[in-house]
């Protein structure tokens, strides 16, 4: 579903500045990031574990479309999504 760090901040009761800074200073990641690189990770498994159309998979790990989710696939696991599957599948 739709993130933003304007509701998590309003849920944990922090002003989405210190949010960000605190999160990113404890993490090392920004809060985008982490939640991408979280949503990769469940692509993975999904990736591997069945025949689901990558823009299934895509949708169901919270990207809007398959593009953003090969672009940032690529970028935090180093290889394209169709060639994970290839590759562990």
């Amino acid at each position: 579903s739709e993130l933003s760090l304007d509701t998590v901040a309003e849920k944990a009761g922090l002003s989405k500045y210190y949010l960000a800074r605190e999160f990113h200073r404890i993490t090392g990641y920004t809060i985008v990031n982490y939640v991408n690189v979280a949503r990769c990770e469940k692509a993975k498994q999904l990736l591997s574990e069945n025949g689901v159309s990558i823009e299934s998979i895509a949708r169901s790990c919270g990207f809007q479309n398959a593009s953003y989710f090969t672009k940032t696939f690529k970028k935090h696991i180093g290889i394209l999504p169709s060639e994970y599957r290839e590759k562990f599948t």
